[in-house]
């Protein structure tokens, strides 16, 4: 399928508004790590459909959602949530759909001031527990990813994050294990492109990273993350 801008235009739109799935979705995603005309174009169909949301009026979910999502997400943590606050994450695509779940932000008079954070979370296509939660630490140069229900990769290969800029070439954050907090040191550099582009990407790589420092495997998922 070749790439013209008339067919770029009419992706970006169907890719944020959601109606675009299954391969159709996965090439497009490729598209975006590769090209960086397609991440702009993206990005304008964001900013344009973003309008929408600040003209209609906010809906509070009943605390019976967030106690549903909190029992689902970290069952082993439900004795020790009365000082966290649960924010409501966006959609966005993985794989066939990637969406934006809860994250778990501790609220003290201490983290008040401090200033906003990126988080985003990559969801199955079956909508089940997440695969894995991103979000910036506070206050620190890290991001953690944090596995929840994602598997091990395939013998002889491994999963790589890349940071996706706007106008340059993905960023390579290292392989990302499975199982537990993996903790990314961010160097002013990677932590700038983060914050312009809020976008990651994870791939599937040949075991230990990619050899070429891009990426040269599927890519798996696409990850909008969002400022909390």
């Amino acid at each position: 399928m070749k790439k013209t801008p008339e067919r770029i235009e009419r992706l970006a739109s169907e890719y944020v508004l959601g109606s675009l799935t299954g391969g159709a979705r996965r090439r497009f995603e490729r598209w975006m790590v590769d090209d960086r005309r397609v991440r702009q174009e993206v990005r304008f169909w964001e900013e344009k459909l973003g309008v929408l949301a600040q003209v209609l009026p906010e809906q509070r979910p009943r605390k019976q959602v967030w106690n549903a999502i909190e029992q689902r997400l970290w069952p082993e943590q439900k004795q020790r949530r009365s000082s966290w606050i649960w924010p409501t994450w966006s959609a966005l695509a993985s794989l066939a759909v990637v969406i934006l779940a809860s994250v778990l932000l501790v609220t003290s008079e201490e983290s008040i001031d401090t200033p906003p954070h990126l988080a985003g979370a990559v969801v199955s296509e079956q909508g089940d527990a997440p695969l894995w939660l991103i979000n910036e630490a506070q206050r620190t140069e890290r991001l953690n990813v944090r596995s929840v229900a994602a598997s091990q990769a395939d013998a002889g290969k491994d999963y790589e994050l890349w940071i996706v800029p706007d106008d340059a070439d993905p960023i390579s954050l290292g392989v990302v294990p499975v199982g537990g907090t993996h903790s990314v040191s961010l160097t002013p550099v990677t932590r700038a492109a983060l914050q312009q582009s809020q976008t990651l990407a994870i791939s599937l790589e040949p075991e230990g990273g990619s050899p070429t420092g891009a990426p040269t495997g599927p890519i798996l998922h696409v990850v909008r993350l969002y400022p909390l």
